[in-house]
C-alpha cells in the first residue's frame, strides 16, 4: 500500500505514472474490459495507484466537457462532478478583478482555484479531503500557476492570508452503498454551515458564495435568522444567477465593501447572466434588475412569442425585464412573452406566430395539417400534459418543422378560456 492524498499523486504525476496513464488509454481505445485491465497494470503497479490512476482517466474522458485543458487536469468522478465548467469558473474569476489574495473555501480539486490563478489573482485553497488537496496542488503546478493548498477544514483550520474570499459550502455528505454521497437540500446542514461562515464574510472584504439555484433565493429566505445572509438589507448584497448552453449553472452570492461586483446600477441587486459560447469562446451577458417589479401586462397573442432564460427567471427578473423591454405576458404566472416584433436579446428566444386555437387533441391536429407539419418541437408551462403525450395523439403528414407552444389561460380574460395551443416558427431576433 502506498497511502493516500499526495504521495499517491506524487507517484501519478511521476513518468512512471505517466507511462501507467498512458496504458489504460491506450487499454480503453482498444475495448479492453475493466477486470482484464486491472489485472494486468496490477502486475506492475500498486494496487492504490492503480485505482486512482483509472478513476482519474475515467474523469479525464468526461473533463473534455467541462475544461479546455482537460488533458493536464486531474480529478477523480466525485471531484470533476463539483467542479464549475471552464466557462462560468472564469466569468466569476473576472468579477474578482483587481481584488487582492483570494482565498478558495473547500477548493475540491482546483478547477475554480486554477481559474482564479489564470485571471491572474493571487490565490490560496483550503480542502479538507486529503487527496482533492493533492490533486488541486498538482493542478496548479502542471498548468505552472502559482498558487497554495492548505490542509484543513473551516472552522478550525488557519485560514490562508486573504483579502477576497470564494466559498462552496459542501452539499454532499459521504454516502454508503452504492448510492454514494447524498446531496443536502438544507442550507443549515451544509459544511461550512450558513452561522459558521457569516463571522468570515464579515470581515472578508470581498467575498462570493455559491448558492444552488433550486435553493430559495428571495430577499425573506436569505436573510432569516440563520439563513446564510442574515440581517443584512438588499443594498449590502447582490444574487448572481449564471447559464450556460441553456442551463442554469450556478447561483453566487456577492457581497463585503466591494460588493455588487458586475452590477450595473445601484438598486438592482440581482443580476441574470448569460454566457453564449462554448468552453474557449463564450462570453458575458449581465442583465441587472430589482425583483419587486409589477408583472408585465397581459395581452392576446401577438405576431412573436418568446420563452426567456431559465437566468432571468431564477434571478426573480423577469417582470423588470418585460417591462423594461416593452414585451407582456400571455397568462398570469406563465413564463411566455408576446410582442407585435422581436427584440435582439441572449435572454430571449423567439418565434413567430402561425395560429393560435383553443387546445383540444382536434383543434391541435388540424391547424397543423393546414400548416403542413411533418414533425413537431412541443413546449408547455401550466399545461397538464406531457410532450410525449401530446405528441401521441398527432398524426403528422407534411413537410414543415414547427413548434408548439402550450399554455395555461387565465379565467375570465381569454376569448380561449382553459389552455390555448401556439403553431409558431422559430425566427432570429433583430433590432427593432
Amino acid at each position: 500500500m502506498m497511502g493516500t492524498g499526495d504521495s499517491l499523486v506524487d507517484v501519478l504525476v511521476s513518468p512512471a505514472g505517466e507511462e501507467l496513464m498512458a496504458r489504460i488509454e491506450a487499454a480503453t481505445a482498444a475495448g479492453t474490459a475493466p477486470l482484464p485491465m486491472q489485472r494486468a497494470l496490477r502486475r506492475d503497479h500498486p494496487a492504490d495507484l492503480v485505482r486512482l490512476a483509472l478513476r482519474v482517466a475515467e474523469a479525464r474522458r468526461a473533463a473534455t466537457a467541462k475544461f479546455p485543458d482537460a488533458g493536464h487536469l486531474l480529478f477523480t468522478p466525485e471531484l470533476l462532478e463539483q467542479a464549475t465548467a471552464h466557462p462560468v469558473a472564469c466569468h466569476r474569476a473576472r468579477r474578482f478583478a483587481g481584488c487582492g489574495p483570494v482565498l478558495d473555501l473547500g477548493c475540491g480539486a482546483g478547477g475554480d482555484l486554477t481559474r482564479l490563478a489564470g485571471a491572474g489573482l493571487a490565490v490560496a485553497g483550503l480542502e479538507r479531503d486529503p487527496l482533492a488537496a493533492a490533486l488541486a496542488r498538482a493542478n496548479l503546478l502542471r498548468l505552472g500557476l502559482d498558487g497554495r493548498v492548505a490542509d484543513g477544514e473551516y472552522p478550525g483550520a488557519d485560514l490562508p492570508p486573504h483579502e477576497a474570499l470564494f466559498a462552496d459550502p459542501a452539499r454532499r455528505e459521504p454516502g454508503r452503498g452504492p448510492a454514494g454521497a447524498q446531496r443536502r437540500y438544507d442550507p443549515r446542514q451544509f459544511s461550512p454551515s450558513p452561522r459558521e461562515l457569516r463571522p468570515l464574510l464579515e470581515k472578508t472584504r470581498t467575498w462570493a458564495v455559491k448558492w444552488g439555484p433550486g435553493l430559495g433565493l428571495d430577499h425573506e429566505t436569505l436573510t432569516a435568522p440563520g439563513a446564510i445572509l442574515e440581517g443584512l438589507s438588499p443594498a449590502q448584497y447582490a444574487v448572481e444567477v449564471v447559464g450556460w448552453q441553456g442551463t442554469v449553472r450556478e447561483a453566487v452570492l456577492w457581497g463585503g465593501e466591494d460588493l455588487r461586483r458586475g452590477a450595473t446600477a445601484p438598486g438592482a441587486p440581482r443580476l441574470a447572466t448569460v454566457l453564449d459560447g462554448g468552453l474557449t469562446d463564450a462570453k458575458a451577458s449581465t442583465y441587472a434588475g430589482d425583483p419587486v417589479t409589477a408583472p408585465p401586462p397581459l395581452s392576446e397573442p401577438a405576431a412573436f412569442l418568446a420563452e426567456p432564460d431559465g437566468t432571468l427567471l431564477r434571478a426573480g427578473l423577469l417582470d423588470a425585464f418585460a417591462r423594461e423591454h416593452g414585451l407582456s405576458a400571455l397568462a398570469t404566472d406563465i413564463a411566455y412573452l408576446t410582442a407585435p416584433a422581436c427584440i435582439a436579446s441572449p435572454w430571449l428566444r423567439w418565434w413567430r406566430r402561425l395560429e393560435s386555437v383553443p387546445w383540444s387533441p382536434a383543434r391541435l391536429q388540424a391547424a397543423l395539417d393546414r400548416h403542413d407539419a411533418g414533425s413537431v418541437v412541443i413546449k408547455k408551462r401550466g399545461f397538464p400534459l406531457t410532450p410525449e403525450q401530446v405528441r401521441a395523439g398527432l398524426t403528422l403528414h407534411g413537410s414543415r418543422e414547427l413548434t408548439v407552444l402550450l399554455h395555461r389561460v387565465d379565467a375570465g380574460r381569454s376569448v380561449h378560456p382553459g389552455y390555448l395551443a401556439h403553431l409558431a416558427l422559430p425566427c432570429l431576433a433583430s433590432p427593432q
